[in-house]
């Protein structure tokens, strides 16, 4: 074999190992380096309109276990979100003995709603909802995964909010789990008129049917999970109970005040709503 042949095979395998590195997903709990900032938009509140938001915290420590509840809270406030759904909490564990969501609520003025998962040294780990207003009413159910997960459900006035973090090992476990919502919805709030918002941490590039059969995607196809070219956080709005609602804007934001990237391996997501 040539010298020239053998560059070339180099060459290939080089451009494989590097398209394999960048498509694997190594779980949620893992660290990254960062080397990717989003383009900058204006990301203030538009008259007339309320805001969803979903943001993967990572335990509100982009690495080390070192947990910065002054820099979460912050990107959080900076983001205004009426509602927003938040990933990988811990609470008062042997990792981080702190109720890391209500750290964020002391923070922020916002009202927590909690819902764990897992049971971690001793402590709990899961998910929450950070909103402006408590909710009329929450309902929380299992979902499946190796990791268990869970759909948390709050109700307000004007909408109802779903708020997840779906299995990162299994594609199976995601579609069942988005039949699992769908049942409960079709048997408990198909009635509603209200719209019917589901976000989160889907762990997913692309949705299965069992979500695009009853789901619109209404958030960014910007990247959200930095160091790839990867769009895992969402939001969707129930298509099923045809409710009205208007999308005004999406993005995932940037801050002047902050750099996104010294804060979670996510980036938030943003979705701004008429009012009318």
């Amino acid at each position: 074999m040539n010298i020239l042949s053998i560059l070339n095979k180099i060459l290939l395998t080089a451009v494989v190992l590097a398209s394999v590195s960048c498509d694997k997903l190594e779980g949620d709990n893992s660290d990254y380096e960062f080397n990717q900032e989003q383009a900058k938009t204006d990301p203030s509140r538009l008259p007339d309109s309320y805001r969803l938001a979903t943001y993967n915290t990572h335990r509100c420590s982009p690495v080390n276990n070192v947990a910065n509840y002054d820099n979460t809270a912050k990107v959080i406030s900076l983001i205004d979100a009426d509602v927003i759904a938040l990933q990988e909490l811990d609470k008062n564990t042997n990792r981080y003995s702190e109720d890391q969501l209500q750290e964020l609520a002391n923070r922020t003025g916002l009202y927590p709603v909690f819902l764990p998962t897992v049971t971690y040294t001793k402590g709990q780990y899961g998910i929450g909802i950070l909103c402006k207003e408590k909710p009329l009413s929450t309902y929380t159910r299992e979902l499946p995964g190796k990791e268990i997960r869970g759909m948390l459900l709050a109700e307000f006035e004007n909408f109802i909010f779903i708020c997840t973090h779906l299995c990162v090992s299994s594609a199976d476990n995601r579609a069942w789990s988005y039949d699992i919502i769908n049942q409960y919805i079709s048997d408990n709030l198909s009635h509603y008129k209200k719209p019917i918002y589901l976000a989160g941490d889907l762990n997913a590039t692309s949705l299965p049917s069992e979500a695009t059969s009853h789901w619109q995607t209404i958030s960014t196809s910007n990247v959200t999970f930095p160091g790839s070219s990867r769009r895992i956080d969402y939001v969707l709005q129930y298509k099923d109970n045809n409710a009205s609602y208007k999308v005004l804007r999406t993005m995932v934001p940037s801050f002047d005040q902050i750099r996104l990237t010294d804060v979670s391996d996510h980036f938030p997501v943003i979705v701004d709503l008429s009012k009318n």
